[in-house]
Formats: C-alpha cells, structure tokens, sequence
C-alpha cells in the first residue's frame, strides 16, 4: 500500500442520521466571467487545484490530465487505469469507470489526489489514490482500489438512493470529513454523506475491512421547467461546502438527457445539524443563462467579504470539455 498504516483511527460499522434541511433560492449570484474549450480532453467530470497546478479527470478517460492554473495550457497526463478501449478518445459508455469524484487530502505529509468512479453500475466502483510529490518528473504511482463493499452497502440504503441507483457525482475533504454527493433520479431528493476522513483514510488502507461510519443529509434542489437539478461539484471553503447542480431532461442515471442549465451554490457547514443550501442559476456577465453542464467547481480564493473566485468544468456529452472561471456572490 502508498499510505502508511501508523496511528490508524478505529472504525464503526456504517451508522446513518438523516435530517431535513431546507433549500433556499436566495439573492446569491454565480457569474461566468471566463471560458476556455478544453482540446483532447473529454467529458471533464472533476477538478482539484494544488498549488499552481490544476488537475482534471473525464468520466470516461483513463487520464488525469494536469494543467497550469493560471495559463489553463495542458502540461502533462497520466494513466490512472489500463485500458484497451480508449483508442477511439472516449471509453464507451458501457465499459466506462465513470469517474465523476476528485478531490485530495495530506496524509503523513504526503498530498494525495483520490477519484472516485459514481458506482451506478459494477464497473463504475473504483477509486484511484495518486501520490503527488513536491518536485518530481517520475509520474506518480496509480494506487487501485475497489471500492465495491462500501458502495454496496452505499446502494443498499434507501435514505441515499430511494430505491432508485447509487449515483455519486463529487466529492470534497476539509481537514476532518470527507463530503460525497448523491446526485439522485425520479426527483428523489439529492444526498450529502459525511464521512470522517481519518475513518476514511483507514478505509482505503484496508477497503476489505470495517466500513467508515457515515451521515446523511436530504437536500432539495431547484428546477428548471419541471426538471430537478442534480448534484455534479464540491469544494470545501470558508467553512462552507460550495456545489455546482445541473439540469438535463432524462430521469435515468445512466442515459443523459437534454442539458437544460447549470446552478452554482453553497451550505453554511457551521449549521450542519440543520443546513440551509443557498443556489443560484449559473449566468454570463450579461445576465444570459448559462446553458451548459457543469460538473465539478473548485473554490481559488475570496474576492471580498461575500464573493469568491471560483473554476469549473463542463461535459456536453458529446467528448468536449470547457474549463470555466466564476465569481460567486453571496448574500
């Protein structure tokens, strides 16, 4: 195994807590200030920014792609799977990880990136651990890890799914949890599970062991003509989870749809017994609806007391990605 083993916290078998927050479409604002395709890189799906590097991840790539963060040029890729079936640019759909969760943690000084697949069907519960070094060419050692045990029991609990597929869409840390995004079907409510991220991190050192404990929050999310947003990006900041949400005409986890918009938005996580999600319709400088997916957000820095700097990326599901820079207002 990359991590080591020292100082392991003890785990519980999973434990659930629902609640019921509440959603709020507030005076927020999510602006588009600036856009860029992203050449040869397909179906972004996850971003994360360490330092000055961006990396990104495409559901149906093998790569992790680095690039620049203020130039957004491509800089280098790395294979994160084996595959044969990546020679047309895009794996298949039915044979695709589907890797839609990027995020990092430090573990005994060491800063890792971990992906997860969305585990909506048998070849989609993988998560992939990639040590980064401070100053290095040698690519990193791609740690492989299934993480069917938990998904299964994930999918087994109807407080997630509502009877419907495990459908996990992004994913953040803060020093102390690691946060999942439940992205549901059938205008189910849409679920935030907490994790611990000690607890977590033992997980991964043993995934045939005792499952991490978990939470879970319901949350509603807004519509766009009868059609509910879903859960696509995470970041954790200032004490707030901030989340991106998309809009597509299909109620099948698995078939996409008609891409109808985009919402940016956050939840204060200093209220986390009783949460409130703020969100706002993601707009250009002019006011015009932005109409692409968004599917990952990752916070850069605040702006002023209330706005904050913020990327994202796109999938249109036909093999283009774009990379975009936000400015997100809140009340």
């Amino acid at each position: 195994m990359l991590l080591a083993s020292a100082c392991q916290p003890k785990t519980k078998s999973p434990a659930v807590e629902k609640t019921n927050p509440h959603h709020h479409l507030s005076a927020m604002q999510s602006t588009l200030i600036r856009q860029q395709l992203l050449l040869n890189l397909p179906s972004a799906s996850g971003l994360e920014v360490i330092g000055d590097k961006l990396f990104i991840i495409g559901d149906d790539s093998p790569l992790l792609y680095q690039l620049q963060v203020n130039t957004w040029d491509l800089t280098t890729t790395y294979s994160l799977l084996k595959t044969e079936d990546f020679i047309t640019g895009r794996i298949p759909k039915s044979l695709k990880p589907d890797l839609e969760c990027l995020t990092s943690f430090t573990f005994n000084n060491t800063t890792y990136l971990l992906a997860f697949g969305s585990g909506s069907t048998s070849k989609r519960d993988m998560a992939y651990l990639v040590p980064l070094a401070d100053a290095s060419e040698t690519p990193p050692v791609v740690q492989e890890i299934s993480l069917r045990n938990l998904y299964q029991v994930l999918q087994a609990d109807t407080t997630i799914t509502t009877g419907g597929s495990l459908n996990l869409e992004a994913a953040a840390t803060s020093s102390e949890h690691l946060y999942l995004l439940q992205r549901s079907i059938n205008n189910g409510p849409d679920v935030l599970l907490t994790f611990s991220l000690p607890a977590f991190i033992t997980y991964l050192l043993q995934p045939t062991g005792n499952l991490p404990n978990y939470t879970v929050v319901p949350l509603q999310l807004p519509q766009i003509n009868g059609y509910k947003a879903g859960f696509s990006g995470a970041s954790f900041f200032d004490d707030k989870l901030f989340i991106t949400a998309s809009v597509e005409n299909t109620n099948d986890a698995y078939l996409d749809g008609e891409v109808l918009g985009s919402f940016a938005g956050y939840i204060p996580m200093n209220q986390a017994s009783d949460p409130t999600l703020y969100t706002a319709r993601l707009t250009d400088t002019t006011g015009q609806f932005y109409l692409g997916k968004v599917e990952s957000v990752r916070i850069l820095q605040k702006i002023e007391n209330n706005q904050y700097r913020a990327l994202a990326v796109t999938d249109n599901d036909d093999g283009q990605s774009e990379l975009l820079e936000l400015v997100l207002t809140l009340p």
